[in-house]
């Protein structure tokens, strides 16, 4: 499975309201698609999302159809990625 990396631009009067709607998404929020975090990030973004997808289909699926429609995202942008060393396990 490949592991990518979505980046969000919010609406600052609709922040809250986004977290909290991504902290409530489970760790399978769509087919296909194992969720690792969502976090907080400063400067030209405000929250990025760690998945890991079966193929880029599913990705290009999950934030095309669960991500972009939240209300308060502005936009997102995905960007495939290859960690070097996991620092955490997973399980």
């Amino acid at each position: 499975m490949d592991k990518y990396f979505v980046l969000l631009k919010t609406d600052a009067t609709r922040t809250r309201d986004l977290i909290q709607t991504l902290r409530n998404l489970p760790k399978q929020p769509y087919p296909g698609i194992q969720l690792y975090y969502t976090m907080n990030c400063f400067g030209s973004w405000d929250i990025a999302i760690w998945f890991e997808a079966e193929n880029q289909d599913y990705a290009n699926d999950f934030v095309g159809k669960k991500i972009r429609p939240i209300p308060g995202v502005l936009e997102a942008y995905t960007v495939p990625t290859t960690p070097i060393k996991e620092y955490v396990s997973w399980e």
